[in-house]
Parts: structure tokens; C-alpha cells; sequence
């Protein structure tokens, strides 16, 4: 008996490892078969049978009963790249979109669009409503940026056409461009959402201008929840920003700090905003007598300033002085047109919500905001005079 039982375990441990390499044969099988039957459950979108869209605009017709979209589509002659423009009325995006189809070759591609404008009338009613189908088609790109244009959007693609530049390149260029000098926020139909849906916070956006024969982004435009209300110049823009702390890389600003003196030029300074401390907070939660701190501290390097004299302590104490009274009185006027849009762009009603519930629930927001009273303050001092001595 132990001589059968030492014959019979090299046998039995050789039936199971046949056991585990037949059992390796059936998962590699499996694993094939799955690969096969999951590989041919997929949508296919080709390239080659779409024409691409990179830029869209879209107004309101005069009887703002419909909707007007222009739309640029990227085309190669003789391998240059050039622009299609094509347009078309519907009752909503979705029918704008199946007019603009039928005016083009092969399928019209929305879904690699990159950069959409809105014309000021529309921008002006509840933006999401046009916007709405961006958000239920899984083929748009959110990541898309949205800018608002003075006036109807569609001209000012056919102007950047009549000049023969990229446009989609231009208007992209020109916001990044904006964006790292701190003069319009970084903004794309997917940051925006939430904010849309948030009865505590206002957003804003780029503005283009047509000016002097050229298009322009001159500011930003002010939305009250999903409404355009007001704007601001560039320098309001990055001065709200900064309070925003959403300060980029650079952060400049030019302020007069004489006058009398010849040329003009030596009556002004450029100077950098460098690591600014930000405070906004409330001084009274009273409603009806609500009150807020504004506070602005920060150091700044000199760029340009054609009287020199930087070395004199005095004049640098009284360059400080000046300079920081001038920009308190700007934070006055940005905020006092930011108010009169109704445009909650610091989430002051989102800190009510958060850590003040109890007195949140006592008010009517959008009226209370506009009788705020806000205390702006802004203290420089100058660190940096560049490399003249």
C-alpha cells in the first residue's frame, strides 16, 4: 500500500497542472471573446466625413423671435488653411444647427468648436436657455471658451474673415492673452455652470468691441445669475479680479500721480501688482444696514515712471500715498458699477449661505445687495524700481 500511494502522487500532481493549463486555454479564450463582442459596441464619428466647426456666434433676430447662428468652418485650398462661414435662423439652437447642416458638404461638426460669442441682445436675456444644448450633448466640448460681444456676434466673424485671418485662432489668442494679465477671467462654458445655478454668486465674462475698424476685447461683461446687466474696462476688470483673488501671472496697472509736468508722460506710473493680500469681510450682518470691508494690500514694482527719483524716500513715500488713494477711489467706482448691475461677482451671498444661514434666510438677496455698503481701501507700497538706480 505505501508503494501504490508513492506511484500514484507524481500522477495526481500531473493531472493538475494538465487541469491548470487547460483552465489558462479557457480565460485566454474568454478574454479574446469579450475583447471581440465589447470592441463592436461603439459609436463611430469620422473625421472625414464632417466638417469642422471652431468658432460660433449667436444673436437674436430683430424681432427676437428666433435665433441667428454663424458658424466657421476650417477648409484647406491647396493645403493653406482658410475660413467657411456659414449662417442660418431657427427657433432653438438644435434647429439652427439642422439649417446650417443642410449648407454644407458632408455632416456638420459642432463638437470641436472653440470659442463661442454671444451678441449683446442675447447676452441679455437668460443665457441658459441658448446655451442649454451644450450641456445635453455629450459631443460638445464644455472646455469651450464664451465671450460676449457690443453689439450682434455675427459680423464680427465676417470682419476677421474679409481680413483673411484664422479666426478661431485670433479670438482664442486674444482672450488667453487678456487672461494672463489678469483683465478677464478664465472662463468656459463649464465653470460657468454651476455658477449660473448658484443664487449666492455672480459670474463674468469677456467683451469684445468693435473699435476703429478693429475688434477689440475691451473688458468684461456683468451678469446678474444668467443675465447681462454691466460691465467694466480692463483696468475695473483685473482691479475686481484681484479682489476676486484670481489674480495671474501679471497684474498692471497705470495711474497719474502728477500734473503740470511736460511731456504729458511724466505725469503717469505703470506699476505690477505683486502677492496681494485680500481681505473682504463683514463688518455689520444688520439687515437692511449690511457693511462690508475691502482690503487691498500689496507691494509693487515700478515698470515705468519717466521722473525717476526713486531713490528719494520722500518721493516714494509720496508716490505711495498717491497711489494708493487713487486706486482706493477706483475699487469705489468698480464696485459701485458692479452693484448697480446686481452682480454678486465676490460671492458675498455664497459666505451668507455658508456661514451665516440665519441671516440669509431674513433676506431678499437682489435687494439687499444693491443697498450694501461697501469700504473699499487699498494700501501700495513700491519694493521694486526695475534696474535704474
Amino acid at each position: 500500500m505505501l508503494y501504490s500511494h508513492r506511484l500514484a502522487a507524481p500522477l495526481f500532481h500531473q493531472e493538475k497542472r494538465k487541469g491548470c493549463v487547460e483552465l489558462k486555454k479557457f480565460l485566454v479564450v474568454l478574454l479574446i471573446l469579450s475583447q471581440v463582442i465589447l470592441s463592436g459596441c461603439w459609436d463611430q464619428r469620422l473625421l472625414k466625413r464632417s466638417r469642422l466647426v471652431y468658432s460660433s456666434a449667436f444673436d437674436l433676430t430683430e424681432d427676437k423671435e428666433k435665433i441667428r447662428g454663424t458658424a466657421v468652418i476650417r477648409d484647406f485650398k491647396e493645403g493653406v488653411p482658410t475660413n467657411l462661414e456659414v449662417s442660418g435662423t431657427g427657433h432653438t439652437i438644435r434647429d439652427v444647427r439642422i439649417h446650417l447642416d443642410k449648407k454644407v458638404s458632408d455632416n456638420f461638426e459642432p463638437s470641436k468648436n472653440r470659442v463661442f460669442l454671444l451678441g449683446e441682445s442675447l447676452a441679455k436675456e437668460d443665457i441658459y436657455d441658448f446655451l442649454d444644448i451644450f450641456y445635453r450633448d455629450p459631443n460638445s466640448s464644455i472646455s469651450s471658451k464664451i465671450a460676449i460681444t457690443r453689439g450682434d456676434a455675427g459680423p464680427y466673424l465676417m470682419h476677421l474673415i474679409e481680413n483673411n485671418v484664422l479666426i478661431s485662432e485670433y479670438i482664442i489668442e486674444s482672450i488667453s492673452s487678456a487672461e494672463s494679465v489678469t483683465e478677464v477671467p478664465k472662463a468656459n462654458l463649464q465653470t460657468i455652470c454651476t455658477i449660473m445655478f448658484d443664487e449666492g454668486r455672480d459670474f463674468m465674462l469677456p467683451m469684445f468691441e468693435y473699435k476703429n475698424d478693429e475688434i477689440v476685447l475691451n473688458g468684461t461683461s456683468l451678469f446678474d445669475e444668467r443675465r447681462m446687466t454691466g460691465e467694466l474696462d480692463y483696468s475695473q476688470s483685473a482691479l475686481m479680479l484681484i479682489m476676486m483673488k484670481q489674480k495671474s501671472k501679471v497684474a498692471r496697472f497705470v495711474t497719474k500721480v502728477n500734473s503740470g509736468k511736460e511731456p504729458n508722460i511724466q505725469n503717469y506710473i505703470t506699476f505690477n501688482i505683486v502677492k496681494p493680500k485680500v481681505k473682504v469681510e463683514f463688518s455689520s450682518l444688520e439687515p437692511g444696514n449690511i457693511h462690508v470691508n475691502l482690503s487691498l494690500k500689496s507691494n509693487i514694482n515700478v515698470v515705468e515712471y519717466p521722473p525717476n527719483r526713486l531713490f528719494d524716500q520722500k518721493e516714494l513715500d509720496h508716490l505711495n500715498d498717491v497711489i494708493s488713494k487713487n486706486m482706493t477711489k477706483r475699487l469705489e467706482e468698480t464696485i459701485e458699477k458692479v452693484q448697480d448691475a446686481n452682480s454678486d461677482v465676490l460671492g458675498l451671498g455664497r459666505e451668507l449661505i455658508a456661514f451665516h444661514p440665519e441671516v440669509w434666510k431674513e433676506l431678499n438677496w437682489k435687494e439687499e445687495y444693491q443697498r450694501i455698503t461697501f469700504h473699499p481701501k487699498v494700501e501700495l507700497h513700491i519694493v521694486g524700481t526695475g534696474i535704474i538706480n
